[in-house]
């Protein structure tokens, strides 16, 4: 029986310091033996900074629970409430962002308002500092990556170096960050370069276009080189097109044969083209050439520096499609004949040439005329023949005169 009950008062004890210590939390108390909630306050069924007491504290405890409310006739409790305490945690984060975001030395204490404030203030201000310089941070990060891709950029394209100085007015997340992209932006446009170049030149060999394994698992590397590749290609192609219009048309216009057996055939026709564009320019200057001579001679006559048969048959042609030489030879000296003061029809007045033909002509029908009025008659053997004979000396004048322009 005594056994019995040495073991139930073993039990009770055991069982009474369990539950002092299931319903205890953290934290410690003031001379009064109690303390404000700061955290987990929830957990134990209390507000944020309300302030109660623990055992051994100046209110009675029950032997069920380590945590007790003051009653109305306890100790004294604290000066501020929850409000104090959110009061002053939003300010001290709004003063702490900006001195963090501006980087200055923190500065978490306060001499405004009452504890409770003055805690809620130290706690906001500690947060809102983290959050302002985090932020300060981030944006000198980004800012840095920025400027450094920029410059990187140009850098290469104005041919400078890579090397990078540090800016001692920014902070270091601007310099760190400005660096890395300054760099990569350079090198990136360095590889970008050398993938146009490359194919470029490809392109200007008139090679068949094949990426190299270097830029074919890169989108913007492969992109880069087919473009230039097909710029090479194409300017190569034009150099060449004009290149083979030119050999083509020299020959044409020195009338040599056709010689298409050397060349790439992509160019034949360019060749072609060119051959025949050379000759019809030397068949226009030809024709153009016996054209000409029909305002300088009164018959045809073959040129003796051209032995060409095409050449010949073309300075011909020339020739007879001068219908303007042909009417002035018709009538320049009849109207130098019959008229008293000289004219020429406007249709003659093409060149120099052409006037100077109907001038020529013109006078020896002038000259005939007057040598007429000196004379009334001529005489053949002693014999007078009458002044209207003399018009057939004309005729034999003009036949004269056109020998000697011969």
């Amino acid at each position: 029986m005594k056994n019995l009950l040495a073991i139930l008062c073993a039990v009770f004890i055991i069982f009474s310091f369990v539950g002092n210590t299931a319903f205890a939390h953290p934290g410690r108390t003031d001379s009064n033996g109690g303390h404000t909630c700061r955290t987990n306050c929830e957990k134990w069924g209390l507000q944020y900074g309300e302030y109660h007491y623990h055992n051994g504290g100046n209110s009675t405890s029950s032997s069920n629970s380590g945590t007790t409310r003051p009653k109305s006739n306890s100790s004294p409790q604290p000066s501020y409430s929850q409000e104090d305490v959110n009061k002053g945690r939003e300010s001290g984060k709004t003063q702490g962002y900006n001195d963090g975001y501006s980087r200055t030395s923190k500065n978490a204490k306060t001499t405004t308002g009452n504890e409770g404030y003055q805690k809620g203030y130290a706690a906001g201000y500690e947060a809102g500092y983290n959050e302002g310089l985090k932020k300060i941070q981030e944006e000198d990060t980004m800012a840095g990556t920025t400027s450094g891709k920029e410059e990187g950029k140009a850098a290469y394209k104005k041919e400078e170096n890579n090397e990078v100085s540090t800016d001692t007015t920014k902070s270091d997340e601007w310099n760190n960050a400005y660096k890395a992209a300054f760099i990569e932006s350079y090198n990136r446009e360095k590889a970008i370069d050398h993938a146009g170049k490359s194919g470029h030149a490809l392109g200007y060999e008139l090679a068949e276009l094949e990426i190299p394994g270097e830029f074919a698992q890169d989108e913007t590397l492969k992109t880069t080189f087919e473009a230039h590749y097909k710029k090479g290609h194409e300017k190569r192609m034009h150099e060449e097109t004009d290149k083979h219009i030119k050999l083509g048309s020299d020959d044409g216009y020195a009338l040599l044969a056709l010689a298409t057996a050397t060349l790439d055939e992509r160019f034949i026709d360019s060749y072609k083209k060119g051959y025949e564009e050379g000759k019809l320019k030397r068949k226009e200057e030809t024709i153009e050439e016996g054209y000409q001579a029909a305002f300088v001679h009164m018959d045809y006559q073959e040129p003796k520096r051209n032995s060409d048969k095409e050449l010949i048959e073309w300075y011909r042609e020339g020739y007879e499609s001068n219908e303007i030489a042909t009417q002035i030879k018709e009538t320049a000296f009849e109207n130098g004949y019959n008229q008293s003061k000289y004219s020429i029809p406007e249709e003659f007045t093409v060149n120099e040439q052409s006037i100077a033909l109907y001038d020529s002509l013109f006078q020896e029908g002038q000259d005939l005329k007057a040598q007429e009025k000196r004379k009334k008659m001529s005489y053949v053997a002693g014999f007078g023949i009458p002044a209207g004979g003399i018009a057939v000396g004309g005729y034999f004048w003009r036949k004269r005169k056109k020998k000697m322009m011969k």
